[in-house]
């Protein structure tokens, strides 16, 4: 019984998931997938290079969320999220720090998180 409960614990404490990879450029510019489910932006951070240029590909997975909108941190459009079509928004990451997204009620936060140089 020991054993059992030793190894039902190691598989409940799983890694984080990895950054997510970089799609193929669309335009020039690095895409990544980002989903809107009932836990908010998956993933919530995404790495780039300083002054990268990223696409930003929403796609809302779940009907009823607050989350039908994404505000990007810097840029006066709200984004309408419409259900399971993918939308994509061109944003450039900072020299430094965070670019933050957050749904129009705020209970929602994501990032595009600045790393090396």
């Amino acid at each position: 019984m020991r054993t059992f409960f030793l190894a039902f614990v190691l598989a409940a404490c799983k890694p984080s998931p990895p950054a997510p990879a970089l799609l193929p450029p669309a335009g020039g510019s690095a895409a990544v997938e980002v989903s809107v489910t009932t836990k908010g932006f998956e993933p919530p951070r995404v790495q780039a290079a300083p002054g990268q240029a990223l696409v930003l590909r929403f796609t809302r997975k779940v009907a009823e969320t607050c989350a039908d909108a994404v505000n990007i941190q810097g840029d006066p459009v709200k984004h309408m999220l419409p259900l399971n079509r993918p939308v994509d928004i061109k944003v450039t990451a900072p020299p430094s720090g965070e670019l933050s997204f957050v749904c129009p009620m705020q209970m929602f936060r994501g990032a595009v998180v600045v790393s090396g140089k």
